[in-house]
């Protein structure tokens, strides 16, 4: 029993491939290293960092920061703990030395401990030599040679150091030796987001506007003002997006943390997790803000002057994102549609261009949508705009005559179908209004009458071109005093539609139109017009023209309109007393007309198309034998309407 127990009792064995697993890219890109390094200085609070780099294998590189270096007691359990936890020890909010101005603030980058493992990626072994608190030790870090441990550190010196503070790191580069000009690319592009931050490779400052494919536009905002926008394209994408994003400088002092957040309505216009997110950086310089600045400078205040300048830096970057991730979205869209490219063959241009732009804006609001998804979304849609424009529309076609289909071919070579679209909407509501009233006027039933005043309201148009105007509209209050005069103190306005005045033997609607002054201000009202609808068989006679009259005077004597207010009363009825005529007193006309003259005009103003459609309809083209078939038992069947459709990759 005893041996069985020793069998578990030593520790865990690393095989050799350990490192490797654990740390990733880290111990194997060397841009990644080299950006680790530099992100651990950052976090230590360093203002410089002095980087010498070796322009040949064999020689030793060193990476130097004035940070708040580590004691022993420090060093050995951030070193010797495995996915050592930053926040939870440490905080998320980095810690300066003393010296470093109140106010500067910054946000850690490392989390899991991994990055200390950064020099592997180009030796075997690295020296770490660290001051804090007066003295300063000097570590040798080797990779492990047996099972027992991945790595293993030797304590090289331990000595007093009244003065300083920082840490440096050294190794001699064995494998994967960058190019000094990729080095200095590759950091600046990253870390000089922040101006608090003075990084300097053999001994020459890294300096923002000598990075390559900088891109430097002026823009002009509130009050003449202007805003410098500098746009960073990574040569690397980090594996965080921390220091990405928009960046606000104020006499070379950063404002808050760089990010991506509020750049539209929606929220973020990059999600954090994309590589281009990790890429792209926008640094904008607005010495024009100073006193919009917090005083601890996490933030601007909510000023009308800041608000003006975010909108056009953030109109700015939107559209520089739009253009720089073109080439990528056309690309994945493109990857989409060959998915499902025989669905596609078959829909007319007017679908595939639906499909074309509901993909753009997919990718757009949607940044984090997958290939396999965005592939899916195309085959649903394709199939909804197969089922509702290729089969309806070949269906409509299949029934119209071989003349038709000419006439056709004409209007397409003519029209647009969304011009047509347009056109033939308007008509078709006019053509409509026609046949209701066509059935209404005449009939002597009361309550179609006063369904007929509601048509009269839409179509307005009929009596002239002033009254296509949207300005005409009911009027409730003109209405009531017609149904007072009429009724008396009793009149109760009807619940349906208080608007219109309804009696047995008639309805009354009145609409108005406003008028305005010099400066474009509603002065009153401009036009009033009366329509009186007799029931279907009364005949109009000078009484009903005469009550007419009295309307448009009790309306006038009202005061709800003014003195030069001109007021049309139209009675409408099946036919008129002979010798009865259009009369006017002033600003007042009576126009009694029958229903037919009116009907003409409708048609008139439609240019007679409601009897050109009648004589055009189309034959019946159905076929006998087809018809018999479709009635008859399907049997057994030939052909499969079902087409196989291609596979989501």
């Amino acid at each position: 029993m005893a041996d069985q127990q020793s069998l578990f009792s030593d520790l865990p064995a690393f095989s050799d491939r350990f490192m490797r697993d654990h740390a990733g890219q880290i111990v194997t890109e060397p841009r990644t290293a080299l950006l680790e390094l530099i992100a651990n200085a950052y976090d230590a609070g360093a203002t410089h960092i002095q980087v010498r780099w070796p322009s040949e294998k064999g020689e030793d590189f060193s990476v130097s920061d004035n940070g708040t270096g580590m004691t022993k007691d420090e060093f050995k359990v951030r070193w010797q703990t495995l996915c050592y936890h930053r926040n939870k020890y440490q905080g998320m909010e980095v810690v300066f030395p003393k010296g470093v101005r109140k106010s500067l603030k910054r946000m850690a980058l490392g989390q899991n401990g991994k990055g200390r493992h950064a020099p592997f990626c180009f030796a075997d072994k690295y020296n770490v030599k660290t001051t804090k608190d007066g003295t300063c030790i000097a570590v040798e870090v080797s990779l492990g040679n047996n099972s027992d441990r991945p790595f293993t550190l030797e304590l090289l010196d331990e000595s007093p150091k009244p003065k300083g503070h920082g840490t440096v790191v050294t190794a001699t580069v064995e494998r994967k030796l960058l190019d000094e000009d990729e080095v200095r690319q590759l950091i600046g592009s990253k870390f000089l987001v922040d101006p608090s931050l003075r990084i300097s490779v053999n001994g020459k400052d890294v300096e923002l506007m000598a990075l390559d494919g900088l891109a430097t536009t002026q823009i002009d905002v509130l009050d003449g003002e202007t805003v410098t926008v500098h746009f960073i394209d990574s040569v690397e994408h980090y594996r965080t997006a921390r220091l990405r994003g928009i960046t606000w400088w104020v006499n070379q002092r950063m404002v808050g943390e760089p990010c991506w957040d509020q750049l539209d309505a929606e929220g973020a216009y990059l999600d954090g997790r994309t590589e281009q997110a990790k890429r792209f950086s926008f640094v904008v310089e607005a010495n024009c803000l100073k006193p919009e600045v917090k005083a601890d400078w996490t933030a601007f205040h909510a000023t009308k002057k800041v608000n003006a300048v975010r909108d056009a830096v953030h109109e700015h970057v939107l559209n520089n994102l739009r253009s720089k991730l073109a080439t990528n979205r056309k690309e994945k869209k493109k990857a989409a549609l060959q998915n499902s490219r025989k669905l596609l063959g078959d829909l007319p241009t007017i679908s595939k261009r639906t499909i074309g732009k509901f993909i753009d804006e997919v990718q757009e609001k949607c940044p984090t949508l997958t290939s396999r998804d965005l592939s899916r979304t195309v085959q649903v849609l394709a199939k909804l705009e197969q089922t509702r424009s290729g089969y309806d529309l070949l269906k409509e076609l299949a029934s119209c005559s071989a003349d038709d289909l000419d006439t056709w071919n004409t209007l397409m070579q003519q029209w647009t179908a969304s011009n047509a679209e347009v056109v033939l909407n308007e008509l078709q509501k006019r053509l409509t209004l026609i046949d209701r009233m066509d059935a209404l006027v005449e009939s002597p039933l009361a309550d179609e009458l006063h369904d007929l005043q509601p048509l009269f309201e839409r179509g307005l148009w009929i009596f002239g071109p002033e009254y296509e105007a949207v300005d005409f509209r009911s009027n409730r209050g003109l209405s009531e005093i017609i149904g007072k005069f009429l009724g008396g103190a009793d009149y109760k306005p009807p619940i349906r539609r208080p608007d219109f005045v309804v009696l047995p033997e008639l309805s009354i609607g009145t609409y108005c139109a406003d008028s305005y002054d010099a400066a474009g201000e509603i002065s009153g009202i401009r036009k009033v017009a009366i329509l009186e609808l007799k029931k279907g068989g009364f005949c109009v006679t000078q009484g009903e023209a005469d009550q007419a009259r009295d309307y448009c005077k009790e309306i006038r004597q009202s005061g709800r309109v003014q003195a030069d207010t001109e007021i049309v009363a139209y009675v409408l009825g099946a036919k008129l007393e002979q010798g009865l005529e259009t009369f006017t007193m002033g600003n007042i006309t009576v126009i009694p007309t029958i229903y037919q003259t009116i009907l003409r005009k409708a048609h008139q103003r439609t240019f007679g198309l409601h009897e050109k459609l009648k004589t055009a309809q189309p034959v019946d083209a159905s076929d006998a034998e087809v018809e018999e078939v479709l009635k008859s038992d399907p049997g057994p069947t030939l052909f499969s309407d079902d087409e196989p459709t291609e596979e989501v990759a």
